[in-house]
This record gives structure tokens, sequence and C-alpha cells, in this order.
């Protein structure tokens, strides 16, 4: 971890607190393993496993090991996809109960004869050397380290891209999209020079399944990027990954830690700049804690204490008086290191380039200048949301009632960032503008889902499939190539970006692709949206058709099956019973949906993400819930 925090050039979530409590939790990982393994040990002394060749007998023991708890990452990131369901937990027991002993007599003998023909000091040196390897092997790959430099020539005239994300940015905050306050005067100003589309529909409401929706034109179903731990398989191609073959340079540079390498984003891209999570955890911290969490805590409700110490270890390094910006880069970072990137370019290469900004993510915390809407002062804001911790998933499980003066002033402060964060992107436009790139640029601007400020009982987003955390905001802009003042209030989807990028840059879709090239005429009929999210134990998904909206929640063994007419665009009034046969039928086109996209499902892959971050995720709104149930 050292390594990374003083070398990398990628900032490791959490700084050098990380590293101290890093260096806190696996002394306690290993002083609660030291009984188990002298256990296990004695008994199999006990049981003359040991035999008379001793060190054969302990270099044996480690190894195999070693060897099974390799074997059993490995098999639950690709057969079990990081899953802690019974199954999961269940292999793990059977191969620790019967697979360790059985590899343990297995290389018992050969350990044997090599202990007999090396002395004490060389056998030191050969176990020191394995565990210097296997500290090494724990780094895992260098984050920093990204793409070569293309060597396929760009089309003829191709256009550069600029693919702005704005994290948590729902549509209707927005002026062009009829909101009462200037939130976004840049933005309202492409769309009305671009082609703005009214009615875009994110596939997931929060970052990670909507993000690899948006670059890989998968629906979370079938690229499975759903969890924390989460990992983009490699056979999905991304966006990045498709236009950097195709000739373009390509930076990914992102404010949120999920957006990284550590989770397969980082296919295709030359550069990179952000947070990643800190690589040393990614063998055992998180997998650990959170299995035993769950074992002791959730399932057999036993006591909690030693668990809430080990969060509070984990918490330390994002306490007040750590790291400030929770997020990573401020958008005046992100804005710096796009045109420091920028300005190394050389030849006449056309450019990708990713920014996800995260300024209206919580904890609204916008700069004084951007304060324009009667904002609380900080002191009298309080606490980032309501106080309520607990897992939120509607319609079972809301979120605290708060008071109409809190809920204006979380308000307030979620304009005022939306505010800061286009200003970033009116200066990168008119920077691009002076260096006379911007008529060749193709512009997108997006978001990865919506905010609840309480319309349906809740705060922040991931807890339901409401249209405040879907209906998310999407302008193009290309000159000479895109109508210019084109509104289109067709509903479409995020994963019809993808197509439409790669087809105005001259690329081919590839076939996996899910969505369509966004429609430029102003008749095209609605799209119908499937949409997911899925938290370990309980899901909820969504379809919106021209016949209304049905959502399907399952949670803690409750079941909900609700129905929304396209007139009420609020989703307030549910009318599965007075409906029911319209009801049923767009349930099981629903059910339908979602078993035909499984049916093409990637391999999901796990990136175990430290305890820290965890915790830092769960500081910014995403619980825990999602990896232990």
């Amino acid at each position: 971890a050292s390594w990374y925090y003083l070398f990398g050039a990628a900032v490791v979530v959490g700084g050098p607190r990380l590293l101290t409590s890093g260096i806190l939790i696996y002394l306690i990982l290993a002083t609660l393993a030291a009984p188990l393994g002298g256990l296990f040990m004695g008994i199999f002394q006990r049981c003359g496993w040991a035999g008379e060749g001793r060190n054969g007998f302990y270099g044996a023991f480690w190894a195999s090991l070693g060897l099974i708890l390799g074997f059993g990452y490995f098999a639950n990131r690709h057969w079990l996809g990081g899953s802690l369901d019974t199954s999961s937990l269940l292999f793990d027991a059977v191969l620790i109960g019967l697979g360790w002993p059985l590899m343990l007599r297995l290389l018992k003998p050969p350990f044997a004869t090599l202990a007999s023909h090396l002395n004490r000091p060389r056998v030191l040196v050969i176990n020191s050397l394995l565990v210097l390897v296997g500290l090494l092997g724990m780094l895992g790959p260098d984050p920093r380290s990204g793409a070569s430099a293309p060597t396929t020539a760009a089309p003829e005239n191709a256009p550069n891209v600029l693919f702005i994300l704005i994290d948590t940015l729902r549509a209707d905050h927005l002026g062009a999209w009829g909101y009462h306050r200037d939130t976004s005067p840049r933005i309202d100003a492409l769309a009305a020079s671009g082609v703005m589309f009214e009615n875009c529909i994110s596939q997931a409401p929060h970052t990670k399944p909507s993000t690899a929706s948006i670059l890989t034109s998968l629906f979370p179903p079938t690229h499975r990027v759903e969890l924390f731990t989460s990992s983009l398989d490699s056979r999905a191609e991304t966006m990045p990954e498709l236009l950097h073959h195709g000739g373009w340079r390509t930076s990914l540079m992102s404010a949120n830690t999920f957006l990284s390498p550590t989770y397969g984003f980082g296919e295709g891209v030359e550069t990179f700049r952000g947070s990643v999570v800190n690589p040393s955890f990614q063998l055992i911290g998180a997998s650990v804690f959170h299995r035993l969490r769950r074992v002791f805590v959730k399932d057999l409700h036993l006591w909690r204490g030693g668990w809430d110490f080990l969060r509070a270890v984990a918490n330390w390094p994002f306490l007040s008086d750590g790291d400030s910006y929770q997020h990573g880069m401020t958008a005046a970072e992100l804005e710096q290191e796009f045109f420091t990137w920028h300005d190394q370019l050389e030849g006449d290469r056309p450019w990708f380039s990713y920014l996800h900004f995260m300024e209206p993510h919580a904890p609204y915390e916008p700069a004084p200048a951007h304060r324009l809407f009667d904002n609380p002062d900080p002191i009298e804001q309080g606490a980032w949301f309501p106080s309520k911790r607990d897992v939120m998933f509607l319609p079972f499980a809301p979120g605290d009632e708060i008071s109409t003066q809190q809920r204006d002033y979380l308000i307030a402060n979620y304009d005022a960032c939306i505010h800061e964060v286009d200003a970033a992107v009116g200066r990168i436009l008119d920077q691009l503008e002076s260096r006379g790139e911007l008529e060749d640029t193709l512009v997108i601007i997006t978001s990865d889902h919506g905010e609840e400020f309480f319309e349906h009982g809740a705060w922040g987003h991931g807890h339901s499939l409401h249209r405040e955390l879907l209906h998310v905001p999407l302008v193009l802009s290309l000159p000479g190539k895109l109508p210019q003042g084109k509104r289109i209030s067709a509903q479409v989807r995020s994963v019809d970006i993808m197509p439409t990028v790669l087809t105005l840059c001259g690329i081919e879709s590839p076939s996996q692709a899910a969505g369509l090239p966004l429609p430029l005429t102003e008749n095209t009929e609605s799209r119908e949206v499937f949409s997911e999210v899925l938290w370990g134990g309980h899901f909820a998904r969504s379809l919106r058709t021209a016949d209304g909206t049905a959502i399907h929640v399952v949670y803690e063994g409750k079941d909900a099956r609700q129905l929304f007419s396209p007139a009420d665009l609020r989703e307030r009034t549910d009318i599965a019973q007075q409906e029911s046969t319209r009801s049923e039928n767009l349930h099981l086109r629903l059910d339908n949906e979602h078993e035909r996209l499984a049916a093409t499902a990637l391999a999901a892959m796990s990136a175990a993400i430290d305890d820290t971050t965890q915790s830092n995720l769960e500081n910014l709104g995403y619980f825990d819930q999602g990896e232990e149930e």
C-alpha cells in the first residue's frame, strides 16, 4: 500500500491514515487467525501427521493453506461471483475442512524430502522468499499502468469525444428540463445548441451498474456489475476500449472510486486519474470481515461490539480531520487533470476522455461562490443526510421523516452543487473552443442516476426504481453532424449512448451491445426500458412502457408488484389492484425481459474492497447490506 501511496499517480483512497488503519486491521485478522491455525496444527500433530520431519510438515502446512485459500479466492470470484450466500459459505467451509487436510497430506512427503536435504538457514531463506512473493502478489496489478498508444488509424475526419458524466444528477433539476432555479446555465446552453433527450432512463439507481451499462451497452442482468465488489468481465467491450482500438487516444478521469481500473473499467484506457481502492486489501480484508460479520451479527445475532470497533478502525481515515473531500478530485481538480493530459497529446489523432464529476453527490457541499439558492450556513446544515443509517428499500423500508426546512436545506445545497459542476463544464467547453477544437468534438453530458428527496419516503439513491432516481439528463453536441436545437421527447435508454457514439465516430458496435443508436427525429416511438437494482438478498426490477411502469420489489421475503400509469410521471398512485389485468401482463413482460437479459450473462468478477473503502462508500450513502445479505 505504501508503494502506491508514495509513488502512484492515482490517489489511494484514505491517504496515510488508510495505511495505518490497514496495518491495524491486518494485525487484528492475524490475531483472530492465529488461535485457529494453532488449533489445526495441534490436531494434525496429535493425529501423527507431523511425523519426524517437522520442518517439512510446517512447510507443507503453510503451502497447503496458501493453495487452498488461493483456489477458494479464484472459485469465489469466477464461479460463485464473490457472493456471500449459503452455497458460497458452504463451499468455503468444505474447502477448509476437507480440502486443506487432503492437500496437506499430499504435500507433506515432498516437503519432508526437501527439508531433509536443506539445513535450517536455507529453509528460512526459502520461506522468506515465499512470504515476499506472497506479499508482492497481494499488491495486484498497478492501477496506473494503462494501454499503449493506439496503432490503428482512426477514420477520416473522426471527431474527438468528450464524455462528461455528472454523478447523481436528476434531470428535473436542470433549467432545460423546466426547473425553476437557474442551476445549469452552461448545460442548458449546450442543450439549446445540440440535441436534448428529454426522457432518458438509466438502467440502475447507483453508480457501478449504471456506468457499466453506459460504457458497455449491456443491461445489469447481463454485465452483472451490481455489488460493491463486482468487477467488469474482460469480455465486455467498453466504449474507451473500442475507440482506442479504432485509433483514439484515451483517458478516464474520475472523482468516483467505482470508476477505476480495479473494477475493470481500465480496458483501452491509456491514462487514468482518480481514486483507486487500496490494492493490498484485495485478497483478504473485505471478504473475511463481511463474511464473519454476516454470520455472527446478521445470522446468529451475537454481540456486535467487536465488529463496531473494527468499523471504527476502518472509519478512522475518513473522520473530519482526515480526507476532507470524500469523493476524490473536485470539479476544478478534474478540469485541471484533463487539460494537463490534453496538453501532452501529440500528433493529429482524435482523442476520447471520460470525465466523472461528483459534486451533486452527497454530502452536498457547494463552494461558497455557488451558494445562490438560500443555502443554509454549513453549521446549521448539520449532518449530510437525515440521521437514519439503516437499510432503506422501498416500499418496505422507508427512511426517517424530516422537517420541510431540512428538506429545503438539502435541496438548496444539492442545487448549488449542480451550479458548481455546471461552471466547471462551461470552463472546459470554453477552453476547447478557444483552442479551436470544440467544433470537432462530440460532447456528451449525462448522469448515472438521480436522487430522491423524500418523494417516496426516502433520501439518496439505490433504494428504489422510481423516476426521480432513473430520469437522467442526456445532451449530445457535434456541430455539422448533429442537429442544433433539437428536443427529442421519446423515451430512450442509457444503453443507447454507446452505439450512438460509435456510429458518429464511424465504428461498428459490437454484436453484444443491447442498445440502439439514439433517434434524431421527433416522431420516434418511445423505447421500453428495463432497469434493476440488486442488493444481495433483495432486488427491484422495472419496465417502463407506453402502457405503464411495472416495478417488482422483493425485500426480506416480502414481495410487491406495482403499476403506475404513463400519465403519472411522479409515480404517486399504485394502480396494480384497480388494473389487475394490465398489471399482470406488464409484470409478465418484465419477468420475461429479465430472463432474456440474464440468459446471456457474463461472469461476475469480484474485486474485493477493503473495509475502509467500504465504510467510505457507506458514508456517501452506499450501505453495506449489498455485500452482507
